[in-house]
């Protein structure tokens, strides 16, 4: 209880610290909620709006403002806390890529994936273009590789690759029923158009656009596999 004796300025501070502590109560309630302390500016929990109080700290803190009791405190009860808005939307991104991973199975959303109203699609995108120009920190790039053993910089790339083994194993399984690793090109196993498949790797043999690693694997893998196909259809 105020004291009658209390002057102004006591009681405008004890009011000021209640709606600190308030904010920091309900950014525990996003944070178990959320699993991120930097939540977006227009985030609320229940009728109180966090992002808003967020926002404020991090602008009290830049302007000097906020009293090193209260920077210690937020540091110590909020591990993931980032000062710079920068750094607070990158670990926004990265809390939201963690909930889609442990949903999905991949770190490696498609662009139109959204999780938790979340753009987690695009964010990865606009991560690989930071990569690709050379703009994303050294950390970040560290961060994500190691936090995310699945994670493709190049998702065409890993898309070929899982196309690639697709192929290899239906190749395996028609050389198992059929005797020969040459299948004619309309020839289809368990649904698969392994025919088409071989025909276009031949294809891309002949334009110098097979890799050096495809071609030892079809070779090392099929003895029996022949470049050149002439009279089968």
């Amino acid at each position: 209880m105020p004291s009658k004796h209390d002057s102004p300025t006591a009681g405008r501070r004890r009011a000021d610290d209640r709606r600190f502590d308030a904010g920091i109560a309900h950014l525990h309630r996003y944070v178990a909620a959320q699993g991120s302390s930097s939540p977006p500016r227009h985030a609320t929990i229940g009728d109180f709006r966090i992002g808003a109080w967020v926002d404020s700290r991090r602008t009290d803190y830049r302007l000097g403002r906020l009293s090193p009791e209260r920077i210690r405190r937020i540091e110590t009860e909020f591990p993931d806390w980032r000062w710079n808005v920068l750094d607070a939307a990158f670990a926004i991104g990265i809390a939201h890529l963690r909930r889609y991973a442990a949903t999905h199975g991949t770190s490696n959303p498609r662009q139109h994936d959204v999780i938790d109203d979340f753009p987690i699609g695009q964010w990865a995108a606009n991560r690989r273009a930071d990569y690709r120009t050379g703009r994303l920190p050294p950390d970040r790039i560290a961060l994500l590789d190691n936090e995310f053993p699945d994670w493709q910089w190049n998702p065409q790339d890993a898309a070929s690759a899982a196309a690639f083994e697709t192929g290899l194993a239906h190749l395996h399984r028609y050389r198992v029923v059929h005797g020969t690793s040459n299948p004619r090109q309309r020839d289809v196993i368990d649904g698969f158009a392994i025919g088409q498949w071989a025909a276009n790797r031949r294809a891309d043999y002949r334009r110098g656009r097979l890799s050096t690693d495809r071609v030892r694997r079809i070779e090392t893998k099929f003895p029996d596999w022949q470049w050149t196909i002439r009279g089968r259809s």
